[in-house]
This record gives structure tokens, C-alpha cells and sequence, in this order.
């Protein structure tokens, strides 16, 4: 065959790894922050503070803590199509609609802090761990190369159009994070979040190795397909968010927060299931370790709270998301060779793997209104641009510009609040004729054939539950008691001589 399944492994790794692994984003996190879009930067005034801007921790005195569960269900699905298809009539006897049936994933997070007085202003500390609010498990279905009398019980062509984008994946990344916030000033605080990154990658997908070159969907021969599983534990890195919060006004406050990118370097196995015309040629593979070397993204925040009435408060965020500086993934075989029957092995060179993502931009606004003393409402709007071009598009990154709706409530007992969010994103149809999205080829001189080319749709929604409480806060101080006047002094009576 003269082609290695091997070097297609690497390809796939950069392939089904790229979106879940790097934290494209379903929606955001926090029950209360969701609760009213996402817009939490100029409030952050409970523990997801930690990563929405650490700044507001120095407005939190005493002992908090924060307990949050999202429910996250992202509904995919893919009906694949060759190159130039007629949208208003997809053909449907070559591929059968596939869908994530991963179901619903849950994402936690756990932060606590203590404030204390240090030259006479208030220095917060907290520590917290949680996810990026993306869905880490997707399920699509698995190609089945069984045959009776010569033919595929299953053709994977019909029943799993989506193999070389993405079988399955499970990804974990999550961020142990210690923070330090200061009340510089009555009107300025400023804080930082300082995060470890560590990390789990675990995927499969399908790669092709034959001999010439697919341009539809029918040239395509299962025959030539691999299977190849990997996985891959992170090497902890480091990164950290600065945050800033100004009040200009007491019923104003405007915050800001950046992440610089972060690199993030993995390393583990990779296990090959060689497809029927591999196993036939004898051809071998020796080792099976390699590294994998990504950017996550520079993020910044801004914005704003403002409360016309003490019972109404308005917020609005800003969130850029660099996806942009995104622009590769490079993977390292480590003593990995192959040989096809008696040939000699050769080593597996590092592939560098182009991509195109793009810089999104999000609009968050939200509100809350405190209906009566232990109830409050909210209610929120999130819009965010689409990071990956349709020429890019597969079912590994469904990620079209999309709007969220959000709201909920919180129940006030004591110094202990309950908070019960859900966002919700309606379906939105992406339509792909002229995918560059191609399918990895055991040669790296060949080019692979289009496999995103279809009719996509992506929607779903998230329910977010919480605690959160401060013990022991410091009660404003009380306004200075007006001064009594003093009562008028009679002089006493003079008597004339």
C-alpha cells in the first residue's frame, strides 16, 4: 500500500481533538452569572468572581463559598452530502442522518474565600476549581465493518458518514485556581486568579488509506479504513486572570478581565484498529506514544452593572474570544515507526496541522429584580459570532453563531442563597456545499477527500443549579448620629439692690 496508518493517527489527533480539547464554548457557567446571560464582569459578586473577574472577591468580606452544577445537552446533528449538493433536495440513500447521543454532561464547580483586614482595607482570598463550559463528551455512531456473503452488514458509508470527523470523544480539562483580591481604594479593587491547567484527552475516529483520492461519498471503500483510539493525559500548564472593578458611582460599576494565551501540551497512546486491506499487506506499527502541543485562546471581558432602583439591577458584558491566534496544531510521534510487509520501518515525522479558526465576539445582557426579600428573578440574552468558517465545518465543532436565552431564580434563606438557572438555544441549520474539511490520508502528500459537506443543525440547552453564602460579612458602617443640641442655659436671677 506504501501509505502509513500510522501518520493518519496523528492527522486524526489534531482532527477530533481540536474542538472539545481546546474549550469552544457551549453557552457560559455559574448558576447566577447564566441567569442573566452570562453578564457578569462589572458584578461578579459571588465565587464565579474566580473566573469571571477575581477583582470583585475584595467586595466580598467574611467567609463565601460557591457550589454550582451545570446540565449541559448540545444537540448535533450531520446529513452528509457530496460537493455542490442541491440543499433543497439532499439525497438520503447514501447517508442516513447521524446525531450526538452522548447525551446530557454535567460540569461542576466548587470555590471558596476569606476575606481579612489588611492596612486597614479588605484582602480576599479564595480557591476554586472548575471546567471551561464546554460539553466534553460527544457519541456518534460507531462504523461496522462486519460482513455476510461478501457485503457490510452496515455499510459505514450510510450508517456512519461522520467516521472520519468523529466517532466518539471524551475530554476533561480543568483549572485548580488560588486567588488574591484588594480593595484599593473605596471605588477600585483589583485581583487575580492564578490557575493550574490539567488535562484528559480520549477519542477515536476513522482514517482512509486508499489508493486513490475520493471526490463522492460512493468512491469511498471501507475496505481502506482504520479505527485509531487515543489517549492522552495533559501536562499541567499555567495561566491567569487579572481583574479590575471601578465605581464611579455607588449605583455604577464597571469591570474588565483578560486570560493570555495559554499552551497546552499533552502525552499518551495511541491504539490502531487496522482496517481490512492493512491487515492484509502485513503492515506492522512499532511504539505508540506522541504529543500533542496547542494554544488556548487569549479572553477578555468587560462590563458593566447599573441599579436605577434598589430593587432592579441592569447588566451588560463584552467577551472576545482570540481564537485567531489559534492557528495549528503540532503532533510528535515519540520513537513511533511503521513497515508494510518486508519493508524497512520508518519513523513517523511531526505533523503540523493548519487551521483556520476565527475570533468570536459575544453580547451579554441580563437583569435581576428582587420580586420580595427572599426571591429574586432574573432574565438574559446571550449572542455569540460563529469561530469556525462553513468551508471547516464538521460535526467535531458545531459551533454556528448562535443566540442563548437565560433566566432564573434565587431564593435568599439567611446568609445561604439557592440559585436555579437555564439557558436554552434554539436549532440553527448550517448548510456546507464546499467543505475543505478533508479526510485524513495515510500519505501526507495526498489530500483527502471532502467529508463536510451536508446539512447540520446545533442546539440545546443548559440547566444550571447552585449555593452560595458569606458567614461573618462586616455590616456597612452605620451613619454618624446627628448631635444633639444642647439645651439653652438660663442665666439665673440678678437681684437689685
Amino acid at each position: 500500500m506504501g501509505r502509513s496508518p500510522l501518520l493518519v493517527a496523528v492527522i486524526a489527533l489534531a482532527c477530533a481533538g481540536k474542538a472539545r480539547a481546546s474549550g469552544f464554548y457551549f453557552g457560559d457557567e455559574g448558576a447566577k452569572a447564566m441567569a442573566q446571560g452570562g453578564a457578569f464582569t462589572g458584578q461578579a459578586d459571588d465565587m464565579t468572581a474566580l473566573m469571571y473577574n477575581p477583582a470583585g472577591l475584595a467586595r466580598q468580606s467574611g467567609i463565601g463559598f460557591g457550589l454550582d452544577l451545570s446540565l449541559m445537552n448540545h444537540q448535533v446533528t450531520f446529513l452528509r452530502q457530496d460537493v455542490g449538493f442541491d440543499p433543497a433536495n439532499p439525497r438520503t440513500n447514501l447517508a442516513q442522518t447521524v446525531s450526538n447521543s452522548a447525551g446530557i454532561f454535567p460540569l461542576p464547580f466548587l470555590g471558596a474565600s476569606y476575606a481579612l483586614d489588611v492596612g486597614g482595607r479588605r484582602l480576599t482570598l479564595g480557591l476554586g476549581v472548575w471546567g471551561p463550559p464546554g460539553v466534553g463528551r460527544y457519541a456518534f455512531p460507531e462504523p461496522n465493518y462486519a460482513k455476510t456473503g461478501g457485503k457490510y452488514d452496515q455499510n459505514p458509508i450510510k450508517y456512519a458518514p461522520q467516521r472520519y470527523a468523529l466517532i466518539s470523544n471524551d475530554i476533561l480539562i480543568f483549572y485548580p485556581t488560588l486567588a488574591v483580591a484588594y480593595d484599593l481604594h473605596p471605588m477600585v479593587q483589583a485581583g487575580v486568579s492564578l490557575q493550574l491547567v490539567a488535562s484528559s484527552f480520549r477519542f477515536r475516529q476513522t482514517l482512509y488509506s486508499g489508493l486513490l483520492t475520493p471526490s463522492k461519498m460512493q468512491e469511498e471503500d471501507p475496505l481502506f479504513d482504520s479505527v485509531v483510539s487515543v489517549n492522552l493525559n495533559g501536562k499541567v500548564g499555567f495561566t491567569a486572570i487579572p481583574g479590575l472593578m471601578v465605581r464611579p458611582l455607588s449605583n455604577l460599576s464597571i469591570g474588565a478581565s483578560v486570560r493570555p494565551p495559554v499552551t497546552l501540551r499533552a502525552s499518551g497512546t495511541l491504539d490502531i484498529g487496522l482496517g481490512e486491506a492493512a491487515r492484509g499487506l502485513n503492515t506492522q506499527v512499532s511504539g505508540n506514544q506522541t504529543d500533542l502541543t496547542m494554544t488556548l485562546p487569549l479572553e477578555a471581558r468587560v462590563g458593566v452593572l447599573f441599579q436605577p432602583l434598589d430593587r432592579l439591577k441592569l447588566v451588560a458584558d463584552y467577551v472576545y474570544m482570540g481564537w485567531n491566534s489559534f492557528d495549528k496544531i503540532v503532533l510528535t510521534p515519540q520513537g513511533v515507526t511503521m513497515k508494510i510487509g518486508s519493508g524497512e520501518p520508518a519513523a513517523v515525522a511531526p505533523v503540523e496541522i493548519p487551521k483556520n479558526w476565527v475570533a468570536t465576539s459575544s453580547v451579554r445582557v441580563g437583569g435581576s429584580y428582587d420580586v420580595v426579600a427572599p426571591l429574586t428573578v432574573h432574565a438574559g440574552f446571550l449572542y455569540e459570532t460563529q469561530a469556525s468558517p462553513n468551508a471547516y465545518y464538521a460535526v467535531d465543532f458545531a459551533h454556528p453563531a448562535r443566540f442563548f436565552v437565560t433566566g432564573g431564580v434565587t431564593g435568599h434563606f439567611g446568609g445561604v442563597d439557592v440559585v436555579a438557572s437555564g439557558i436554552f438555544t434554539p436549532t440553527t441549520t448550517t448548510v456546507v456545499t464546499d467543505s475543505k474539511q478533508l479526510q485524513a490520508q495515510t500519505d501526507a502528500t495526498v489530500a483527502g477527500g471532502p467529508i463536510g459537506n451536508g446539512i447540520y443543525t446545533s442546539g440545546g440547552w443548559v440547566v444550571n443549579v447552585g449555593v452560595r453564602g458569606h458567614f461573618g460579612q462586616t455590616p456597612a458602617p452605620a451613619p454618624a448620629p446627628e448631635a444633639t443640641p444642647a439645651a439653652p442655659v438660663t442665666p439665673p436671677a440678678t437681684s437689685t439692690p
